[in-house]
């Protein structure tokens, strides 16, 4: 059997294998580049909930179910929800936030509208959450269920490795232990939460409407923060962490002026 190389010394053929090799891998690079969007974006989101206790109530009785005494998904009443959206731009070094909305004590089909409006104007935008999957994504769902709304395209998979989603409780612990929210913000240095987040329930509950504003807009702060470090580390984003983090805090105090816990992050970064 005669092979290609049979007459050619093996020595001088290897070179041009070799830069045969990489002009495919350069080409094959520029074609990927070429492809790749000219920016990114993505919707940082965060929700707060009110639980439904009698509409439990009803189905415990009529299922003669206890359920554990535990209020699942189907039962969270939406009160409560911040987001912005995070644009990372090829040409700058930083994160630009921008359509910062919070909703506190307000209908939850009216939060969800909203909300979906902003998926839809930017279907190429990835939506991030902390737990996200296990909960939140689950209400919007039955809460377009409940008022006939269209799930923009984010949500329409309910898969959780959906790419239109990251959930960044499950996108940085691979088979690791769940962790809170503040537990991975604090090991990164990162101011998480103004009250302790078991407190946020009684704070809805007790109508305290301020509390709660501060807590849910300090998530997607925090959120944001993480999705940063998350795309530098993953995506190959060429970045500064703490100016990057100053860019984010800036930009939500810009949109919520009246927010001290954002202001002192702002004056922390800067």
């Amino acid at each position: 059997m005669t092979h290609i190389f049979d007459n050619v010394d093996a020595e001088s053929a290897f070179p041009v294998m070799q830069q045969s090799l990489a002009d495919d891998a350069a080409a094959w690079h520029a074609a990927r580049l070429a492809n790749l969007p000219k920016h990114l974006h993505f919707i940082i989101c965060d929700f707060e909930y009110f639980y439904d206790n009698q509409a439990f109530k009803e189905y415990q009785i009529a299922e003669n179910d206890e359920t554990e005494g535990r209020i699942r998904w189907p039962f969270h009443t939406m009160v409560a929800a911040a987001w912005c959206m995070m644009t990372l731009l090829p040409d700058a070094p930083n994160p630009i936030v921008t359509n910062a909305r919070a909703h506190v004590n307000k209908n939850e089909k009216q939060i969800a509208e909203d909300l979906f409006g902003l998926l839809c104007a930017f279907p190429d935008a990835r939506l991030v959450s902390w737990g996200g999957e296990t909960k939140d994504f689950a209400v919007l769902r039955r809460i377009a269920m409940a008022h006939g709304l269209a799930l923009p395209p984010q949500l329409r998979d309910a898969s959780p490795f959906a790419r239109t989603r990251i959930d960044l409780l499950n996108a940085v612990r691979g088979q690791a232990n769940h962790v809170h929210l503040p537990e991975l913000a604090t090991a990164l240095g990162i101011d998480s939460k103004p009250m302790p987040s078991r407190q946020i329930g009684l704070a809805v509950q007790l109508e305290q409407w301020d509390f709660v504003s501060q807590q849910v807009l300090a998530d997607v702060c925090t959120i944001a923060r993480l999705a940063w470090r998350y795309c530098i580390s993953t995506m190959h984003e060429v970045g500064d962490i703490p100016m990057g983090d100053k860019w984010i805090a800036d930009g939500l105090v810009g949109a919520f002026p009246d927010n001290q816990w954002l202001q002192q992050q702002a004056a922390a970064c800067a």
